[in-house]
């Protein structure tokens, strides 16, 4: 009996292992995600990320629930690019679901910027402020020789914005 006992322990265990390194590794990729994307200077950047990471029928539903394909998106991370840069940009796992082929992951994205107030929206026109934006997302993955590949993402709901707060 007491064998039993340890033995199903053990698998419980192995379990919530194998669930802590999957979500350890996928937090690994959000963080190699949000980093390249402050880097990218050219859509060769974009194109070779996205040509390493992700799956070539990768998409996007937007808040309003429509799709969007790579070549759509593709456009807006190359616009982006010229864009004011971020100062910082971090996406943190929230819950994580295995699938028999990958993962389902849901993740806050946070954005943070420094802006000038020209129109005095927050306050004294031309004063600085700081603009946290964290939206939710669900996220598949897959599992394809070996490497995980980011396969769509989903926006959950509108944007948070907050003003001259901590991100956090």
């Amino acid at each position: 009996m007491h064998t039993v006992v340890l033995l199903g322990l053990g698998l419980l265990q192995a379990g919530a292992m194998d669930s802590f390194s999957l979500q350890a590794e996928l937090q690994g990729l959000y963080d190699e995600i949000s980093q390249a994307t402050l880097q990218f200077v050219t859509a060769a950047d974009v194109d070779q990320f996205h040509d390493v990471l992700y799956t070539p029928d990768w998409s996007f539903v937007d808040a309003a629930g429509q799709r969007h394909g790579w070549t759509q998106m593709r456009e807006q991370a190359i616009q982006s690019i010229a864009a004011p840069r971020l100062d910082s940009m971090s996406q943190q796992i929230q819950k994580l679901s295995r699938s028999p082929v990958g993962a389902t992951v849901v993740v806050s994205l946070t954005t943070v910027r420094t802006i000038v107030d020209n129109d005095g929206r927050f306050g004294k026109k031309g004063a600085s402020h700081r603009l946290s934006e964290t939206t939710a997302f669900r996220d598949t993955w897959v599992k394809a020789s070996d490497a995980w590949k980011f396969q769509s993402r989903a926006q959950v709901g509108g944007p948070k914005v907050q003003v001259d707060k901590p991100a956090y």
